[in-house]
């Protein structure tokens, strides 16, 4: 069976696509096709925000949840201004909530579906091999953190931001707006390519790269929502042979009937000289 959020992003304003995103995704008739790898850019590290790949996620956790860390400098600031009392203690109480919520949302992709098969992570993860997430909403964005690997072994290896879309964002109110601002910020342009299912795209995506990591802009405006990936070059390169065991395929045949049929469902009245075998009397 198919089973199926550290500052925010900051870009420099780009000029807007001369093309729309179909014309950007198709491949004129007598064009070249699209580029076999995506462009290299000088360095994807301003989009990975200071995070390394590799850590498992009790060290992602520390990032945000320790003395200093994060969540403390999103509110420290704001405390510091404050005299105790009641209001204080509810900002407090608060930032040790969303701490605890983040801590506690690792969750291991086994046998059993999760909530994640229905929304735009389709195509994100695998069940049964090793493969787990996390998530957490901060500085405006909804963050997820891919892993790979047993724990406590599990190494960061993906992380998707789902950024919106509106005017007075990061990256603007639309996707095209997102893949040139992008552009901008990377010094190149992206590849586009079209969804295909086939391939494992299932959305426009645009995408780039340097000598560690990928990152993929992907087209989720029906929600008002750009995801913006990055991925360890190294797990993906290997990424077929980590996900040894594929999804069931519901539609396929049990095997022991398939053993039976093999050789082809026959009428069992039938003679085998062609003719119609006599009814028993």
């Amino acid at each position: 069976m198919k089973r199926a959020s550290s500052a925010a992003l900051a870009v420099t304003t780009g000029l807007a696509l001369s093309l729309s995103l179909a014309s950007l995704a198709a491949t004129p008739k007598g064009a070249p096709p699209p580029a076999a790898d995506p462009p290299t850019a000088p360095s994807l590290a301003p989009v990975l925000s200071g995070f390394k790949w590799g850590g498992n996620h009790l060290e992602v956790v520390k990032i945000y949840n320790a003395t200093g860390g994060l969540y403390d400098a999103e509110y420290d600031p704001v405390l510091a201004k404050m005299q105790p009392g009641v209001r204080m203690q509810a900002l407090e109480a608060d930032r040790e909530n969303r701490k605890s919520a983040f801590a506690s949302s690792f969750l291991e992709f086994k046998d059993t579906p999760t909530g994640y098969d229905v929304t735009g992570l389709k195509g994100e993860y695998t069940y049964r091999n090793h493969e787990e997430i996390m998530n957490l909403d901060k500085d405006g964005k909804r963050r997820y953190f891919f892993f790979i690997g047993a724990p406590p072994t599990e190494r960061l290896w993906k992380i998707y931001d789902e950024i919106p879309l509106n005017a007075t964002g990061p990256l603007g109110a639309t996707y095209q707006e997102a893949v040139t601002k992008l552009n901008t910020t990377l010094g190149v342009a992206a590849r586009i390519r079209a969804a295909d299912e086939s391939q494992g795209l299932y959305y426009t995506t645009a995408d780039w790269q340097d000598a560690t990591s990928h990152l993929r802009a992907i087209d989720r405006s029906f929600s008002k929502i750009v995801g913006v990936v990055m991925e360890d070059r190294q797990v993906l390169s290997a990424l077929a042979g980590l996900r040894s065991i594929k999804a069931d395929d519901p539609l396929a045949m049990d095997p022991s009937i398939l053993a039976i049929t093999k050789g082809g469902v026959s009428d069992p009245n039938s003679r085998r000289d062609g003719g119609v075998a006599p009814k028993k009397k």
